[in-house]
């Protein structure tokens, strides 16, 4: 029997170096794997979603935002037409309160003139007394000159001409005598008239009211009911108006909101976006590195940048087909046909730990 084969250097060498091979592709593959699954566990997974403007969201989001334009301008045209109402009422106010000053006044005025009649009334009765007395003595004075004159005349000592004269004299005097009295009539009725009107208008007990008061007092209860009935609707048109303009308000905030978001952009022309679930917010960021993976996972490729993280919270299907609550993330991808994909992941780029930190969201359900 033969001993067996001793084998040769050259046979040995090979089968060294294919041990060698072999252990280092299963280091390889092993530090592969590792450098896979790291990647896998750090990297972010995100829901690519192409936006058009048919898209079913996009044209939810136009109609909704048609109708608050709407909304918008019923609600302007109403604050202005309230602004109208309000400077109608405040020139309104404006003139009652004047007028009602000028019938306060006109009240004075007239207990000013009715005071000064009776003044004037008192002194010029004084004065036609006067006058009485001196015509009164004149008179009789004239009255003794004519019974001397008929005298002298019946005994011819003067013309008959004399006496007519101091006859027509005497008569003269006592039509002025009547006149004096006339006019004491009348300016007793006059002063007796004003010092009624000044009892009236100083209310004085048992006084009846003249007229012009009443109608004075008509007219200013008139102005106060209008006055208050102006100042009434002028605060409530001013709580209209602060009403209004604080809708004014949240209503141009709300479009502030839905033209900041990618369904808003999205009405004019395609907007490659992703929806970022909050379990992988973390790595998400303005200019982290958007890839393209087999699977999800394999022979992974840069096709983009994360162009923005929007602000406001959505509800989509997650990566994985789950509903979830998240962020949408504006994507500027290089190549676009990688937003078809089913799941993109996304790399925080060198120097950015954790990435940027996500706006306090605000919950908006897209469904």
């Amino acid at each position: 029997m033969k001993p067996p084969a001793t084998p040769t250097r050259s046979a040995t060498l090979r089968a060294r170096l294919f041990a060698f091979g072999a252990l280092g592709a299963l280091v390889s593959a092993i530090a592969y794997a590792g450098h896979t699954t790291y990647e896998v566990a750090t990297d972010s997974f995100v829901a690519p979603i192409i936006l058009t403007p048919g898209n079913e969201l996009v044209v939810q989001s136009k109609v909704k935002l048609g109708e608050l334009s709407v909304e918008h301008a019923r609600t302007r045209a109403e604050a202005e037409g309230i602004d109208a109402d309000i400077a109608a009422d405040e020139k309104a106010v404006t003139r009652l309160t004047y007028l009602r000053a000028t019938a306060e006044k006109g009240l004075a005025w007239t207990s000013g003139v009715t005071g000064r009649q009776f003044d004037t009334g008192g002194q010029d009765l004084r004065t036609l007394a006067n006058q009485n007395t001196l015509l009164l003595e004149m008179v009789k004075k004239q009255a003794d000159l004519v019974r001397e004159t008929k005298a002298n005349t019946d005994a011819g000592l003067i013309p008959r001409a004399d006496y007519s004269h101091e006859l027509q004299a005497l008569s003269q005097m006592q039509l002025s005598l009547l006149e004096n009295q006339r006019q004491r009539t009348q300016v007793e009725a006059i002063t007796r008239e004003a010092a009624l009107q000044r009892m009236s208008l100083a209310s004085a007990s048992g006084a009846p009211r003249m007229p012009e008061a009443l109608m004075r007092e008509d007219q200013l209860v008139r102005i106060d009911l209008e006055l208050l009935h102006a100042e009434a609707d002028l605060r409530l048109k001013r709580a209209e108006q602060r009403i209004e303009h604080d809708k004014l308000d949240k209503i141009e905030d709300l479009e502030k909101q839905l033209e900041a978001r990618p369904l808003f952009r999205a009405i004019d022309k395609r907007l490659d976006v992703a929806f970022v679930p909050y379990t992988q917010i973390d790595g998400v960021h303005t200019g982290a590195i958007v890839y393209d993976c087999t699977w999800g996972v394999f022979h992974c490729k840069s096709v983009g940048r994360v162009a923005e993280v929007v602000p406001g919270e959505v509800v989509l299907p997650d990566p994985w087909g789950n509903q979830a609550r998240g962020q949408f993330a504006v994507l500027d991808l290089t190549n676009r046909e990688s937003a078809r994909a089913k799941t993109l992941r996304v790399r925080s780029t060198s120097g950015a730990v954790g990435g940027a930190p996500a706006a306090t969201p605000q919950v908006v359900s897209v469904r």
